[in-house]
């Protein structure tokens, strides 16, 4: 879950009001980040190619991120698992406020090519 820190640090320390970085209450800042993570959510796409070189973004899942502990704790394993290889883009939201953005690549079999496209409101 240390990954996640590096791109939720930003909003967290907005929410405390802390807009300098300068404050070092890691008591405060670990409190606001574990409740902020427990009502975030991910969304997870994959990045398609085309013929022609361009890029689409195909929707593969969302969910809240304490129902996907396997995310948190390693994500590059979580995607391998569920999807198989590709290059996949992760956002990041805590209730309707955009947090971050991270990108995965995996190997495998890209088992996403026969899933369906989820899309999301």
């Amino acid at each position: 879950m240390d990954w996640l820190w590096p791109l939720y640090e930003r909003y967290i320390r907005r929410l405390l009001g802390d807009f300098d970085a300068t404050s070092d209450d890691q008591a405060a800042l670990q409190e606001c980040f574990l409740s902020t993570l427990s009502a975030s959510t991910a969304t997870i796409y994959v990045m398609e190619p085309t013929e022609k070189g361009a890029v689409i973004f195909k929707g593969l899942g969302h969910w809240p991120l304490p129902n996907e502990p396997g995310l948190l704790a390693d994500p590059n394993d979580f995607l391998s698992a569920h999807y198989g290889g590709g290059k996949y883009k992760v956002n990041f939201h805590h209730g309707e406020n955009f947090v971050a953005t991270h990108n995965f690549r995996t190997w495998g079999d890209e088992s996403w090519r026969a899933m369906a496209e989820v899309i999301f409101d």
